[in-house]
């Protein structure tokens, strides 16, 4: 978090205090105080954090940091921010870091998963031991397992471990974020692989979250809602 702190450091006694704190009465300088607390404590929170949980609400401050922008462009911004009593250095830092936010995301991300890796070491090491006491993940995968985005691409050859990975995915995220097996779906393209992962899930594991094909998948969504017979 080092390039954060200095993106935020504090340059004089004005610049010490929160947007917040200070009584202004510009509502634009109200709503960029919120966005530089969001984007602060997102920075600092010690999990990973998703594209989903911070893009809408930058999407929506989107016009709030434009204001600023022109006020920047057209040389006004140290004169607005002596008439309404902010540092024109926070003012700065805020816009550059909302314009650099997903990069500083991504980092915060990239030093969260290390740092895991690290305090989860022992736990990661025998994650699948009930299924394979010689099963060692490597770290890629514990990568996989660790990483909480929304959508997660992982692509590896014919017996790099893919199904390994999901298992040890599923038991990390109901013994160490808690979800219910049964808010799981474990899905995969052939009969011969979803049995693979039954055994290793429901059997070895004794974790009770269900697991399907894609076309059985399909059929059940599909009988929810037509009485038509569907083969």
């Amino acid at each position: 978090m080092g390039f954060f702190a200095n993106l935020f450091k504090k340059k004089d006694a004005r610049s010490t205090e929160s947007f917040r704190d200070i009584q202004v009465d510009n509502p634009e300088c109200r709503k960029l105080g919120d966005l530089k607390k969001y984007m602060s404590s997102l920075l600092s929170a010690n999990r990973y954090i998703p594209k989903s949980e911070y893009r809408t609400k930058l999407l929506d401050e989107k016009k709030t940091v434009e204001y600023f922008a022109v006020l920047d462009k057209s040389g006004m911004l140290r004169t607005f921010c002596e008439n309404n009593n902010v540092s024109v250095s926070d003012v700065e830092e805020t816009l550059t870091c909302y314009r650099n936010f997903e990069s500083l995301l991504n980092s915060h991300n990239d030093d969260y998963i290390n740092r895991a890796m690290r305090e989860n070491k022992v736990y990661l090491d025998n994650i699948l031991r009930d299924v394979d006491p010689q099963i060692k993940l490597d770290d890629d995968q514990r990568e996989v397992v660790l990483t909480d985005e929304d959508y997660c691409l992982v692509i590896a050859g014919a017996g790099a471990g893919k199904t390994t990975t999901v298992a040890a995915k599923v038991k990390y995220l109901v013994e160490k974020k808690n979800i219910d097996p049964k808010q799981i779906l474990v899905v995969s393209f052939t009969n011969k692989a979803v049995q693979e992962l039954r055994d290793k899930l429901n059997k070895d594991l004794n974790i009770d979250c269900p697991s399907a094909t894609f076309h059985s998948t399909g059929n059940a969504i599909l009988r929810k809602k037509t009485d038509e017979k569907l083969n």
